[in-house]
């Protein structure tokens, strides 16, 4: 299988919005992924609870079925955001949590891409990441 492009996985994502459960923010974010070992790509939504802690972001959503899939070295993020409006959001970025979780299965050089913001590298969001030494 092909490695999707950028523009595939921007489409991925805006898909993966549409479809999320937000109806306390209003912000329907979409994920897509791709790891190096992982058929993919994963997408995912944020999907909103009452209870705000046990809300998770699209990110985490694709990242962990990725993993679950096999994936272990997570190579791009790709984000897509509208809000409850339906207009496009690009000055988003990713959460600590979700920045997190990429430094665990991707690398300073992870890329990340912001659909209509621009393509970052993980380094620029968390240069100094937690890292469990074994």
């Amino acid at each position: 299988m092909a490695t999707p492009s950028d523009d595939d996985l921007v489409a991925a994502a805006r898909e993966a919005a549409a479809r999320a459960y937000s109806p306390y923010s209003g912000w329907r974010v979409g994920a897509a992924v791709v790891f190096v070992e992982a058929p993919g790509p994963f997408a995912g939504a944020n999907v909103e609870n009452g209870s705000y802690g046990l809300t998770i972001c699209a990110e985490r959503v694709a990242i962990f079925g990725g993993v679950v899939a096999g994936g272990r070295r997570l190579e791009r993020v790709v984000l897509a955001c509208r809000d409850s409006a339906g207009h496009a959001v690009a000055k988003v970025a990713p959460c600590g949590a979700c920045l997190q979780v990429m430094a665990e299965f991707g690398g300073p050089d992870t890329r990340v891409v912001i659909d209509g913001r621009g393509t970052f590298r993980l380094a620029d969001f968390l240069p100094l990441p937690f890292e469990f030494t074994r």
